[in-house]
C-alpha cells in the first residue's frame, strides 16, 4: 500500500539564530507531499515562566539534537503528518515526564507545528483553515508594545515589561496594524524631544527602549495615542505587561522597583495597579502579580473596573491543570497561550479550549527570541483568541503580523475581535 501524502518521510535539524541572536532548533520535516521548516522561538532568561516547559534536555541544545537523531526522529518516522493528536501524543510519551523536562518544550513545539505545517502543504490548506475550531471566524486584535522594559530591555529602562497600545477601535486587521505602528513611531519622537540620550535604541521585542520610570513610560504612550487618536479617529486603549515575577522577592515579600527604588507589599502592589488602571484607563492588564499569588490575581480580577481586563500568562503557563485551578478562583478574563510553554499544538489548543468554554478568552503570543515563522498568526485565527501579541515593527514580528492581513485578504469579510 502506498505511503499517505502526509506520512513523515524525514526530518533534518540544525542551529540557527533567533531575533536576540541565540543559538535554536530548527528542523525541516517531509512528507511525499509537502514540507515545512521550522525553527523554535525562545523566551528570555529573566522573562521565562515557573511553571513552562523547560526549552532542551537537561544537558542543552546539543544533547537534544543528540535525542534527535537517536531516539526522537525515528519514533516519529512514518506517523501521520496530518493526525495531530497522534504526533503529540508520541512526542509526550518519548519524553515521558509531565512537563517536557527529559527533551524540552522547544524541541516538542518545533516538530510538533513542523508536522501541521507539513501536512497543511501536503494537503493545499492553509494551516488556520485546517486546525480551525468552531463555526464563526475572527482575526486576532494585535496588541502593540510601544515601551519596553524589565528581562527584556538593557540599561535603565522601566521595570514593567511592556507598556502597550490596544486599537480596540480599528475595524480591519490591516487597519489594526497600521495604527499601531503609527502609535510607534509617534512615541519615538516624543522621546526624541525629551533627550535623556535616547538614540533610538529597542528592546528585543522591537519596543523603545529609554530610560524612564514606568508611569513616564506610560505618559509616552498615551501622549502618542492621543495624537494618532486624533488623526485616525479611531478608538485606542493602554494596557501593560507587568511581568510580577521578575519583579517579586521572594526574601523581602514585596515586588521590588529597582528603576523608582521602591519596593511594594502584596496589598501596596493591588493598590498600585488598580491607580495604574483609573490614571490611564488601562484595559489590560497582564501578569501583575507573583505566578504563585492566584488569590492576588482574583482579588485584582475582581477589584478592576468592567473596563479593564486582567489577564495571565505565566500563573496559567498554558498549563490545563494551571488554567483549571485560575478557573476555579476567577483569576483572569483573558490568557495568554504560547505553544512552547506547554510543549505541543495540541497541548496549547486544549488549554485555549478549556479556557474559553469557562469565560476566559485566550490570547496567542510570539516570544521574545522570535524566528521567522508565521504559525500563531495560524493557530490565533483558527483558535479564535482574541487577541495576539506579536510586537508592532521588527523582522519576525512583522512577519506575523503581514501572514494576518494576508489571511484577512483571503477570507473576505472576515471580522476583527472586538474587546
Amino acid at each position: 500500500m502506498p505511503m499517505p501524502d502526509t506520512a513523515i518521510t524525514a526530518i533534518h535539524h540544525r542551529t540557527v539564530f533567533d531575533s536576540r541572536g541565540v543559538e535554536t532548533l530548527e528542523v525541516d520535516l517531509h512528507t511525499p507531499a509537502g514540507f515545512s521548516r521550522m525553527a523554535a522561538p525562545f523566551g528570555a532568561p529573566g522573562s521565562r515562566g515557573e511553571f513552562e516547559a523547560p526549552a532542551y534536555a537537561p544537558a542543552g541544545l546539543a544533547a537534544t539534537r543528540t535525542l534527535l537523531d537517536a531516539e526522537i526522529i525515528p519514533r516519529l518516522i512514518g506517523l501521520d503528518a496530518a493526525d495531530q493528536e497522534t504526533v503529540d501524543e508520541t512526542l509526550m510519551a518519548i519524553d515521558g515526564t509531565a512537563n517536557f523536562e527529559r527533551i524540552g518544550g522547544n524541541t516538542s513545539t518545533v516538530l510538533s507545528l513542523a508536522a501541521a505545517n507539513a501536512a497543511s502543504d501536503a494537503l493545499g490548506i492553509p494551516l488556520y483553515e485546517r486546525l480551525h475550531t468552531g463555526d464563526a471566524w475572527t482575526l486576532p486584535l494585535p496588541l502593540g508594545n510601544v515601551v519596553g522594559g524589565g528581562a527584556h530591555s538593557l540599561g535603565p529602562a522601566p521595570d514593567m515589561q511592556e507598556h502597550l497600545v490596544i486599537p480596540v477601535g480599528a475595524t480591519t486587521l490591516r487597519q489594526a496594524v497600521e495604527i499601531n505602528l503609527r502609535v510607534h513611531a509617534e512615541a519615538g519622537r516624543i522621546l526624541e524631544k525629551r533627550g535623556r540620550g535616547f538614540a533610538g535604541g529597542m528592546d528585543d521585542e522591537d519596543a523603545w527602549a529609554a530610560d524612564l520610570t514606568d508611569f513616564e513610560a506610560f505618559e509616552v504612550v498615551e501622549e502618542a495615542k492621543k495624537v494618532v487618536e486624533d488623526a485616525e479617529g479611531v478608538e485606542l486603549r493602554l494596557g501593560t505587561d507587568l511581568a510580577a515575577d521578575r519583579l517579586w522577592n521572594k526574601a523581602k515579600q514585596a515586588y521590588v522597583y529597582d528603576r523608582e527604588g521602591v519596593s511594594r507589599s502584596r496589598e501596596e502592589q493591588l493598590d498600585f495597579v488598580c491607580g495604574l488602571i483609573e490614571r490611564f484607563d488601562l484595559i489590560y492588564v497582564e501578569d501583575a502579580f507573583d505566578s504563585n499569588d492566584y488569590d492576588a490575581f482574583a482579588e485584582l480580577n475582581r477589584r478592576a473596573p468592567a473596563r479593564c481586563l486582567v489577564s495571565a500568562d505565566d500563573v496559567f503557563a498554558s498549563n490545563c491543570e494551571r488554567t483549571q485551578v485560575g478557573i476555579g478562583k476567577n483569576a483572569a478574563r483573558l490568557m495568554i497561550v504560547k505553544p512552547n510553554q506547554v510543549g505541543t499544538v495540541t497541548g496549547a489548543r486544549r488549554t485555549a479550549d478549556l479556557a474559553r468554554a469557562n469565560g476566559i478568552l485566550p490570547i496567542i503570543s510570539n516570544r521574545s527570541g522570535e524566528t521567522a515563522d508565521v504559525s500563531i498568526a495560524h493557530l490565533g485565527v483558527a483558535w479564535g483568541t482574541v487577541g495576539i501579541k506579536a510586537g508592532i515593527r521588527g523582522g519576525g514580528r512583522i512577519l506575523k503580523l503581514n501572514e494576518l492581513i494576508r489571511i484577512e485578504q483571503e477570507r473576505d469579510g472576515i471580522a476583527l475581535a472586538r474587546w
